[in-house]
């Protein structure tokens, strides 16, 4: 894992966020947990190569920016809206991934990232928490996703909203 504090500035941050929430259409899904469907607390939209929701000019800039600074391409990225401290998500890998880059991208309200070891010896898991702030950039690479599970809990305290861009892969460029 890397971390790029700022990797966009202020003013860049802001026009991504108002590109976005002017030109996204964003869903709020559901899933079925434990036989009953709850709503997934974000919503959500994809955008890229191939999607229904292309590319905007701010969001291929910044694409470009993390190809040049990683060495690798992106053909797509999620999009997720997280209205407040209610919305979150629990602890997860995104084992579809694994071995693949992920840029993930913060804009908007400072929120903390938490990543935690997949498997740890003793009872009580280490946990490494990020407070990533708007432009923030963590990178996840390699045996990321395997290894290690990240979240983004819930936290009443915050009351403004954060946009996260998860720039990822299908086919590697």
């Amino acid at each position: 894992m890397a971390f790029y504090p700022a990797f966009l500035d202020f003013e860049d941050g802001d026009a991504l966020v108002t590109e976005l929430l002017a030109t996204t259409k964003f869903a709020a899904d559901s899933r079925l947990m434990y036989g009953k469907r709850v709503a997934v607390p974000r919503e959500t939209a994809g955008r890229g190569d191939r999607m229904s929701q292309p590319w905007t000019p701010h969001l291929l800039a910044v694409r470009e920016r993390l190809e040049a600074l990683l060495g690798t391409g992106f053909d797509y990225v999620f999009v997720n809206r997280y209205r407040d401290g209610r919305d979150s998500v629990a602890w997860h890998g995104d084992h579809e991934i694994s071995g693949k880059v992920v840029a993930s991208l913060s804009l908007g309200a400072t929120r903390e990232f938490d990543f935690r070891p997949k498997r740890e010896s003793d009872l009580r898991p280490r946990t490494i928490a990020l407070d990533l702030a708007h432009g923030d950039l963590v990178v996840m690479r390699g045996e990321t996703q395997r290894y290690w599970e990240h979240r983004v809990r819930k936290d009443p305290r915050v009351r403004e909203a954060r946009i996260n861009l998860t720039f990822r892969q299908h086919h590697v460029r």
